[in-house]
C-alpha cells in the first residue's frame, strides 16, 4: 500500500508539475516544447495515476500506512517527482544553453526559480557556479 500511495502521488504531482510549468512559463521544466503535448501529457499522468490506483486493488479496507507515514511519503514523492523533472527536462532540452547569458548592462542576473524560465535545473547550476567562479577572480 505505501508503494502504491508513492506511485500515486509521483505520477500525479509530475503531471502536476508539467502543467504548472506551462502556466509559470518555466521552460526549463517542460518536456515537451508544445503545449498543447505538454498538458495532455499532466492530465493523462493525473488521470492515470489516480485510475490506476483506485482501479488496481480493493482501496475500501483498513491500511498500515498511518498519518504520518503518509506525510513522509507525500514529502518524499513530490521532492522525487521534482527532482525526476528536473533532470529529465534537463536531459530532454537539448535547445538550452548551459552558460546562460550575461545580462544586458544595467539588467541583474535572474534569481531562483526564475532561471527555470530561460534555462534548466542543471544550465542554471553550471552558470551559478561559472559566476561565482568569475566573480572571485
Amino acid at each position: 500500500m505505501a508503494l502504491d500511495y508513492f506511485i500515486l502521488v509521483f505520477m500525479s504531482s509530475l503531471g502536476v508539475y508539467q502543467i504548472a510549468a506551462i502556466h509559470a512559463k518555466l521552460d526549463g521544466l517542460c518536456f515537451f516544447r508544445n503545449t498543447v503535448i505538454q498538458y495532455i501529457f499532466g492530465i493523462l499522468a493525473i488521470i492515470g495515476a489516480f485510475g490506476w490506483f483506485f482501479t488496481s486493488k480493493d482501496r475500501n479496507i483498513h491500511t498500515t500506512v498511518e498519518g504520518s507515514q503518509q506525510l513522509g511519503l507525500f514529502l518524499a514523492s513530490i521532492v522525487a517527482s521534482y527532482l525526476f523533472t528536473a533532470i529529465l527536462a534537463s536531459i530532454m532540452q537539448a535547445k538550452v544553453s548551459p552558460k546562460g547569458e550575461s545580462p544586458r548592462e544595467g539588467k541583474q542576473y535572474d534569481m531562483g526559480i526564475e532561471t527555470l524560465k530561460k534555462t534548466t535545473l542543471f544550465g542554471s547550476i553550471m552558470s551559478s557556479l561559472r559566476r561565482e567562479r568569475k566573480d572571485k577572480v
